[in-house]
């Protein structure tokens, strides 16, 4: 038979039992856009991870105080600079502040970083208004764009130009009263800042309003990407385990080997589902099979041979596995952006209910080779599961079949 006849028997046999072939289908579609919506997310949540990292940079080292007994001054970012293969040491020091505004609070977190190196640490960052704060100010902040407009609310929480008040600490709390010179536009999540949900202020103000005489954290800015591992070799050699040391490479490491086992999980848990619509599949066509047994026998007796009745019936299955799994990869795709949304309206309500906001976004990515190999293993399922019966139908006796009512 030609492929084309086969082609043809196998529409003719769908079109026959339309109602089954279209649960089958459906069964197909379900779990192939499971795969397509579940692998995007994790793509995507991979893509946005890396690159809010790769915005510090290849070359950046963060190192914080391992406990609670070890504080880092400037005396240690003084003799971290000195070493060979550093450019740049910006000590941060942060705490949790609540904001008061618009007859509500929330909760953000204060980061104080010199003005001048604001640029090294927060590469990219844009003024939606204003300027940044001077380097001595005890009074200004610079805020995130969540800051100034919360995802939870409707109306701002405080302006630019405005003076509003802030509170550290949560037991013994310190007011301040401040001036918002300036709003960052939205930026997004760096590595180890939410620049969206923090407000910059001096360093030495921040220091004053903690009661800090040492810094949260140092950030090193490394020659190049590859001065990066002789620089931590360095810093290990001095200080030993009394620093957490964090590199973007190892940061990236990281989120590359989780999301990827991530993606295998729950790709196999939505592939489930492909399997269950196998079963659904094997006993349609087993049913098919026995319906259609005096039909064999009449093919056979025309001159069909095994082979012939073999791939009419694998084409059914074949043509629904094709469609189904089209179907699926189409509104996997159309689910794939609904999640993202969803996540995010979630988490916002979440969070406001603790008073803070916190910014969720990414966009899912559907690569062409993943919806490709989800095709053919949606095909491949179906023909799995519709050769054995397949093959018993081919293997019928065309005698037993013509006497069978």
């Amino acid at each position: 038979m030609k492929p084309s006849d086969i082609i043809r028997w196998g529409l003719r046999g769908i079109r026959q039992r339309k109602l089954r072939a279209a649960l089958t289908v459906l069964g197909i579609m379900v779990g192939t856009a499971a795969v397509v919506a579940l692998v995007s997310q994790t793509e995507g949540i991979q893509a946005s991870i890396l690159e809010q990292v790769n915005r510090l940079g290849p070359n950046t080292i963060s190192i914080r105080p391992s406990s609670g007994s070890v504080v880092l001054t400037q005396t240690d970012a003084n003799r971290i600079l000195q070493m060979p293969g550093v450019d740049y040491v910006v000590p941060i020091v942060t705490s949790t502040a609540r904001v008061y505004g618009g007859g509500t609070s929330r909760i953000f977190t204060l980061v104080g970083i010199d003005s001048s190196e604001f640029d090294i640490l927060i590469s990219g960052a844009k003024l939606a208004e204003g300027r940044l704060y001077q380097p001595v100010s005890y009074s200004e902040v610079l805020i995130g764009s969540y800051v100034s407009q919360p995802q939870d609310l409707t109306y701002p929480l405080v302006t630019f130009g405005q003076t509003t008040t802030i509170e550290i600490g949560l037991v013994n709390p310190v007011r301040k009263t401040v001036q918002v010179i300036g709003v960052l536009e939205p930026y997004g999540t760096a590595a180890f800042i939410s620049v969206d949900d923090s407000l910059f202020m001096s360093l030495k103000g921040a220091m004053a309003l903690t009661g800090r005489s040492s810094y949260s954290a140092l950030f090193v800015k490394a020659n190049d990407a590859d001065s990066v591992d002789y620089a931590v070799d360095n810093i290990k050699a001095i200080y030993g385990t009394r620093l957490n040391i964090v590199t973007v490479k190892q940061i990236t490491q990281i989120v590359s080997t989780i999301t990827g086992q991530l993606t295998v999980l729950l790709g196999a848990i939505a592939a489930i589902s492909l399997f269950v619509a196998g079963l659904g599949i094997m006993n349609i066509m087993f049913v098919s099979v026995i319906e259609r047994t005096r039909e064999i026998g009449v093919l056979k007796a025309l001159g069909f041979t095994n082979n012939d009745v073999l791939l009419i019936f694998l084409s059914e299955a074949a043509i629904m596995g094709v469609v189904g799994g089209a179907l699926g990869i189409l509104v996997g795709s159309g689910i794939s952006y609904v999640i993202p949304v969803i996540l995010s309206a979630g988490i916002s309500r979440t969070a406001g209910s603790f008073g803070t906001a916190q910014s969720f976004s990414y966009t899912p990515i559907i690569r062409a080779d993943i919806a490709a190999f989800v095709l053919l293993f949606a095909i491949a399922v179906a023909l799995l599961a519709g050769f054995y019966p397949a093959r018993r139908g081919s293997k019928m006796d065309p005698v037993v079949a013509l006497r069978s009512e």
